[in-house]
């Protein structure tokens, strides 16, 4: 009698540790656990966008040159890898066109840039993925800046250095659109050159500038 008792005890005792354990995970649930039913754990992301650019100049090695960027275009495509809810790696292959009023020596020199540049970022996604936090690093992979004197052309030289840091927000204000400001810092002086001629190169100088993008992605 005593046996079964015991062996009784012990079942009961088991139920209701089950229960408890499951009524405590009903109730606390593990925030770091996805869940499967709603959405896949790691999933992809593709989308294409197009945005507005600032470069500013923060510092010119030379006295004498005189640089004012203008608003500049860039075009985009959106590449992400999203695992769960809540964290994301991202890039993106962009294509920038823009322009520089300089003046040297009472010259003035209109100069067309162009860059391909690839951000590598880490997101953290919040609210559903509603609002995106990125930061990490952007990579300038051509850049290149010339002008015309007369008939003849000439190489500015580097706007966006190979590395900068990269850090912004996105907000979804739509299913399938989102909305992203992104600021750019350069780690690197850009190398550049203003007065060559035929006869004879010019002034070699530094510049170290930064970015800011206003731009808007469509999700495919």
């Amino acid at each position: 009698m005593g046996r079964v008792r015991y062996i009784a005890t012990v079942v009961v005792l088991a139920l209701l540790s089950a229960m408890g354990t499951r009524a405590v995970a009903q109730e606390y649930p593990n925030p770091f656990m996805f869940e499967y039913n709603t959405q896949s754990r790691v999933r992809t992301e593709w989308g294409v966008g197009v945005g507005g650019v600032y470069t500013g100049i923060g510092s010119v090695s030379a006295k004498d040159v005189v640089l004012n960027t203008r608003l500049g275009f860039q075009g985009y495509l959106d590449m992400a890898l999203v695992v769960g809810h809540y964290f994301g790696i991202e890039s993106k292959i962009i294509y920038e066109k823009g322009g520089i009023d300089a003046e040297y020596k009472g010259k003035r020199y209109d100069i067309s840039t162009s860059t391909f540049e690839m951000p590598l970022l880490l997101s953290l996604r919040l609210w559903d993925g509603a609002v995106r936090v990125n930061a990490g690093m952007q990579f300038g992979l051509i850049s290149n800046g010339g002008y015309t004197d007369g008939r003849e052309s000439y190489m500015f030289g580097i706007v966006t250095p190979t590395w900068n840091l990269a850090m912004g927000v996105g907000v979804r204000v739509v299913p399938n659109v989102v909305v992203e400001l992104r600021y750019t810092h350069a780690l690197q002086d850009g190398v550049n050159q203003l007065g060559a001629t035929n006869k004879g190169a010019g002034l070699d100088f530094t510049t170290r500038t930064h970015k800011v993008m206003l731009g808007v992605s469509l999700i495919l």
